[in-house]
């Protein structure tokens, strides 16, 4: 596989002629669905907790099509007091 410049999603599919996004979108879109039964064949059977599941659905959605944004993260207690400004 050649290498490739991966330009940002929005740059890309702004210029994108019509005709152009499914033939795009297509491999991304069955290799996320491959990755996505797995991921609630695992909830299903109690491997991964339904938040687990859905933070690795969003992590998969980020990997294929690059953004961050898409991962859901939970400040849990312990990180508000790890960063949590200390008083003296």
């Amino acid at each position: 596989m050649a290498a490739t410049v991966n330009h940002s999603l929005v740059q890309q599919f702004a210029s994108m002629k019509p005709n152009e996004f499914g033939p795009t979108i297509e491999p991304k879109w069955q290799v996320g669905e491959r990755l996505i039964k797995e991921v609630r064949a695992a909830v299903e059977k109690q491997y991964l907790t339904p938040l687990d599941g859905a933070r690795v659905i969003s992590s998969i959605t980020a990997t294929l099509f690059g953004y961050d944004e898409f991962i859901l993260r939970e400040m849990s207690p312990e990180t508000w007091l790890a960063t949590a400004p200390s008083r003296r």
